[in-house]
């Protein structure tokens, strides 16, 4: 991926889509700074080299290989994922989920919540299947994760309406946490139980360390999976987790 109006495509994957083989694609830009974030170079394109913007002939020309690869695997594949970054950020979205849906093939959108409106307009064009909303941690701690929100746009005004979105939708969704200290914890997770009442399920992932925004970060040491399984059966909710 060189440059803010292009993509990285990942050509087949089983973690993405769930229930379906797909392809990923990532698209660059942001507008948190999670210090973990294991995409760096799709959340800050401007720290690296040639990362500058690429332009709409540059785009058209990917858009146009992009076809070609839709074209190609549209007989194997079930679906094909956005993420980033923060997807809904890119302007290019639209186009390439169209190319996709004119292969009659199903779309999953991986946001973070905070742009209610995009995602509004996404969902009443018809062309999105599935929905991944990641809650990063408390909505009153997004400020540690560089979000800059006015009092109308707090963070939790924002994931607030996403959540209302999402239930009103009639889509399939999910919410999804990594569990990363000190940000994300056993207590910490006790705390944002409440904030998802009536979410069909909540993901909880294990951080793992690896090429992170910050560097510092590759360091934390997270609970596993059986730890995670463990904290599940032992909160006080009655929202439907799973650990992946």
């Amino acid at each position: 991926m060189t440059g803010t109006h292009r993509f990285a495509l990942v050509k087949t994957t089983l973690l993405d889509f769930p229930g379906k083989v797909a392809a990923a694609v990532f698209l660059p830009g942001c507008n948190l700074r999670c210090p973990y974030c294991h995409n760096p170079e799709f959340v800050d394109p401007v720290r690296y080299p040639g990362n500058s913007d690429a332009g709409e002939e540059t785009f058209n020309a990917d858009a146009r290989m992009f076809r070609t690869f839709i074209d190609k695997r549209s007989s194997v594949l079930g679906g094909v994922a956005f993420s980033g970054g923060e997807a809904l950020l890119n302007p290019q979205l639209p186009k390439l989920i169209k190319i996709v849906k004119e292969k009659g093939l199903a779309v999953k959108l991986d946001t973070a919540g905070l742009l209610p409106d995009r995602l509004e307009e996404m969902i009443a064009s018809g062309m999105i299947d599935y929905i991944a909303m990641d809650l990063k941690t408390l909505p009153e701690r997004y400020g540690e994760l560089g979000w800059k929100g006015t009092e109308e746009k707090s963070a939790e005004v924002l994931l607030s309406r996403t959540l209302k979105l999402l239930a009103d939708s009639g889509l399939n969704y999910e919410v999804r946490t990594t569990v990363v200290p000190p940000l994300v914890d056993r207590e910490i997770l006790q705390q944002m139980s409440p904030f998802l009442n009536g979410v069909p399920q909540w993901i909880w992932q294990p951080y793992v360390p690896g090429n992170t925004l910050d560097p510092a970060w590759n360091d934390i040491q997270a609970p596993n999976e059986i730890t995670l399984k463990q904290w599940a059966e032992e909160l006080e909710s009655n929202l439907i987790i799973n650990v992946r």
